[in-house]
């Protein structure tokens, strides 16, 4: 399942800060189609909401630069990332001794309150006066009431020292901090939180709450860099600042152009019909096998065999059904399947048994492609991603088919070669990449191996779908006959024999004598 995360203002919201009626249409058509989307803000609730309720959101939402996961529609908080108290008292500390003019944010007796010192209201001003009906805006006399109740949120305004303020307003201390430039003014907004809160670490509670496996994120400013450094995939709108556009994935059309809307539609309007059946199975699978497991660690085979039994049988009461004295992996109107990754010789006697009473489908995972992402498992940062490596040839799958070479010919039984892109991601703590030849560093690591989609499939079923095996030259020529070296040299690759054996065993080619030393062969009569 993807997961789509937006931030609001300048992002999805165009300048104006108005949400245009084709996102509305559009996001309102995915969100009922099924998609995953929700946003991420700087902004309150309270100012959120009056500018996406439009939106029928059915996950929640990302408040404060992450301090809140809320439920979008009441505001009700779901997890709550807040300063500890040790924390507070440097920063009220801090503030005072310097004589800072903040804008808290607090609860106060349950409700929402954001304070400010009255007699420094010049500095405050462009925000309180942006803001003069927000019932939550509150004028203090002094230091000791601006501080009062749960305190959750800080912002400085064009702080002069930010150096000064970086020193203290950092992770050692509990905070993590902000600075940026308002999206429609030129004030510079000083945002100090909790260190557990940050849009990118929120993005992640929201990710692993709904149990996603995909996160795609979009951005224009600098408080979204660590939100698109998380995703899988991170988008800048076309006017973001730059150094988020040089850090995104993919830059799209601007938010006045319904940058957002557009990028999902199309993305979701590719994805062909297979490719989201392969997902909505993946997204099965991840259920299963970390709900057994807590965490798939290294389950690896047990998350592909998972996700292929879900995308060939995708009703979990037809998985490990009992037959005589064997369990099927799967049974569907379309026969029993049997996914193995390896040792397809061990299905030796459950086919004895399945396949003079039904069609049995053999599905054989081949990895045609894989890349490694390292993952800072304390940030959700893909620290480094290797190139797509491309392995998996026929000659490995048909290795495996020699095996049950003895059942071939049987009308009952088709073998699927699944051909997977996988990904295979890296959780490790610490700074310091892990080296995985070492086993003492892989045991440090989360490993999961994930398959992606599926590249092709070759369905062997009957004696035409194994014909297609055959080398075009051979099929087309060599009316005489053809010798092994001739079939191989036909195919391009010397290794290749057992696809030879293979299709003898499938009764697509047979031995008719000899010529000089070499075995003759041609090829039967469909």
């Amino acid at each position: 399942m993807t997961l789509y995360v937006t931030d609001l203002d300048g992002t999805l919201l165009k300048s104006d800060k108005s949400l245009s009626d084709y996102s509305k249409n559009t996001i309102n058509r995915l969100i009922e189609s099924g998609v995953c989307f929700t946003y991420a803000t700087a902004r309150s609730f309270s100012s959120a909401y009056p500018l996406v309720d439009s939106l029928n959101f059915n996950i929640p939402a990302v408040t404060f630069n992450g301090v809140f996961v809320i439920d979008p529609k009441s505001g009700e908080h779901i997890i709550e990332n807040v300063f500890s108290k040790k924390s507070l008292k440097t920063a009220e500390k801090f503030i005072r001794e310097n004589g800072l003019a903040p804008i808290v944010y607090s609860y106060i007796d349950g409700k929402e309150r954001v304070s400010y010192l009255e007699s420094r209201i010049g500095e405050v001003e462009a925000y309180v006066s942006s803001r003069a009906n927000d019932k939550r805006l509150r004028a203090v006399s002094d230091y000791k009431k601006l501080f009062e109740g749960n305190v959750f949120y800080m912002t400085l305004f064009d702080v002069a020292d930010t150096d000064k303020c970086d020193a203290v307003f950092c992770g050692e201390n509990g905070f993590s901090h902000n600075i940026q430039a308002d999206t429609y003014d030129d004030m510079v907004w000083y945002e100090i939180y909790s260190k557990n809160a940050g849009k990118e670490k929120a993005v992640l509670q929201l990710k692993k709450l709904i149990k996603a496996n995909k996160l795609v994120c979009f951005g224009d400013n600098f408080n979204d860099m660590a939100m698109l450094r998380i995703a899988d995939t991170g988008v800048a709108v076309e006017n973001a600042c730059d150094e988020l556009k040089n850090a995104a994935d993919i830059v799209i059309e601007s938010n006045d152009r319904d940058g957002v809307a557009r990028f999902i539609d199309r993305r979701e309007s590719e994805l062909s019909e297979r490719d989201k059946r392969f997902e909505r199975a993946v997204d099965a699978a991840f259920d299963r096998v970390k709900g057994a497991h807590g965490s798939v660690g290294t389950q690896n085979e047990k998350l592909i065999h998972a996700a292929l039994k879900n995308y060939y049988a995708p009703f979990s009461d037809e998985q490990e059904i009992k037959i005589g004295n064997y369990f099927a992996d799967a049974v569907s109107e379309n026969g029993i399947f049997e996914i193995q990754s390896k040792q397809l010789y061990r299905l030796n006697e459950k086919l004895k048994a399945f396949l003079p009473h039904a069609r049995v489908n053999v599905v054989y995972p081949l990895i045609r492609e894989m890349k490694t992402l390292f993952i800072n498992s304390e940030s959700g940062e893909v620290v480094r991603e290797t190139p797509v490596k491309k392995n998996g040839t026929l000659l490995s799958a048909f290795e495996e088919i020699y095996s049950i070479r003895r059942f071939l010919k049987d009308e009952n039984l088709t073998l699927i070669i699944a051909g997977l892109k996988t990904e295979r991601r890296v959780y490790f703590s610490g700074e310091k990449l892990p080296d995985l030849r070492s086993k003492r560093e892989r045991k440090k690591c989360v490993i999961e191996k994930v398959p992606i989609a599926i590249i092709d499939e070759i369905i062997l079923g009957s004696k035409s779908d194994y014909r297609r095996l055959v080398p075009q030259a051979i099929a087309e020529g060599f009316k005489d006959g053809f010798t092994k070296k001739e079939f191989l040299s036909a195919i391009g690759d010397s290794k290749s024999s057992l696809r030879l054996e293979i299709l003898r065993e499938a009764g697509v080619i047979k031995q008719i004598g000899k010529r000089g030393r070499e075995y003759l062969y041609e090829l039967e009569e469909l």
